[in-house]
């Protein structure tokens, strides 16, 4: 059976419904006309009668940040893959305002505006990622947590196009010209930090954060304590490798490299236009040295421990462009 209360806030009026019926659990929904209340209350017994109707007053209740807020807790102390990123991103998303969004009422509308906001700051592969995540919560809710939803309205949302990997690396003798162009430099730090780079295929922001007390000189290893997967790896050094840190001079603040990412830049660009070399990126290095790596005869699982790739096929697609020429001489 259904009542309808009618209720007077100062100048607003709403009607109140309620559908009650022995078995299910009470439906509340307030109108702002009659009309519309009795309209709902006769499909809710309809679905009462047919034993149709599904409860969503808890997702009426909860906003994206309460399903943020669980995901985090009751996901904290389990192995999932890249978890550190996960928190990171979904500590994004809780100062976005799409965290305040009903979740019965998140539509369309809200993605896109979601959308407009995320793309001015990063690009279709990571806006993808964050769709992906919201995604993945939803339906966590849903299967999980019991929390009843006409649909997931992000599992459809459309995706941006993503650009075709990049392939970029070093051909012909351009690296004979990057290196000498970096001696050249008038930061005398950044061959080596080329040449460390190449031999141990960091990324950039891991190599500038390098310090003397991550390396295991008797072992010839370096540990990294934080990397983008959020989990540490230690790598193997080469003999190439303890070369170059030890003809650095040590400093006492114990850093590698004492090169900001800004003034790396400066540099960079400018060994390149005196190698004239063009739509070459620092990171295009790390390519670089991932298919130097294969071409000297170490194998995946090995290249993957030291690039840190947790999917070969990022490694293999992505980060590997080998050189025909060299491998004439393994084949003999």
């Amino acid at each position: 059976m259904a009542y309808i209360l009618k209720r007077k806030w100062k100048n607003k009026t709403t009607y109140r419904v309620q559908v009650t019926r022995r078995g299910f659990k009470s439906a509340f929904k307030s109108f702002p006309t009659r009309t519309e209340a009795k309209k709902w209350g006769r499909a809710i017994e309809r679905e009462f009668d047919q034993g149709n109707y599904i409860d969503y007053s808890e997702a009426n209740r909860l906003t994206l940040a309460d399903l943020f807020n669980r995901y985090l807790r009751e996901n904290k102390h389990k192995k999932i893959k890249s978890w550190r990123m996960h928190e990171f991103r979904i500590g994004i998303l809780l100062k976005d305002t799409i965290s305040d969004t009903n979740l019965l009422r998140l539509s369309s509308k809200h993605l896109s505006e979601f959308k407009d906001r995320k793309r001015k700051e990063v690009g279709p592969s990571t806006f993808n990622k964050y769709l992906s995540l919201i995604s993945v919560i939803i339906e966590t809710a849903i299967r999980e947590w019991g929390i009843y939803l006409p649909n997931n309205p992000v599992r459809n949302a459309e995706r941006e196009k993503e650009a075709a990997p990049r392939n970029r690396t070093l051909v012909g003798d351009e690296y004979q010209r990057l290196m000498e162009a970096c001696s050249l430099s008038g930061n005398t730090y950044l061959q080596c930090l080329v040449q460390f780079s190449i031999e141990t295929a960091m990324r950039k922001g891991e190599v500038l954060a390098s310090r003397y007390e991550d390396i295991n000189f008797a072992n010839q290893t370096l540990t990294i304590p934080v990397t983008k997967n959020g989990e540490p790896r230690t790598i193997p050094l080469s003999s190439k490798a303890i070369l170059i840190l030890q003809s650095m001079p040590r400093r006492l603040d114990g850093k590698i490299f004492p090169i900001t990412p800004d003034s790396l830049k400066f540099w960079w660009n400018q060994a390149l236009r005196r190698a004239g070399i063009t739509d070459f990126r620092y990171h295009d290095l790390r390519r670089y040295a991932c298919s130097t790596l294969f071409e000297r005869g170490l194998n995946v699982p090995e290249v993957q421990l030291i690039s840190g790739h947790k999917d070969p096929r990022v490694l293999l697609n992505t980060y590997t462009k080998l050189d025909p020429a060299k491998l004439v001489k393994k084949l003999g």
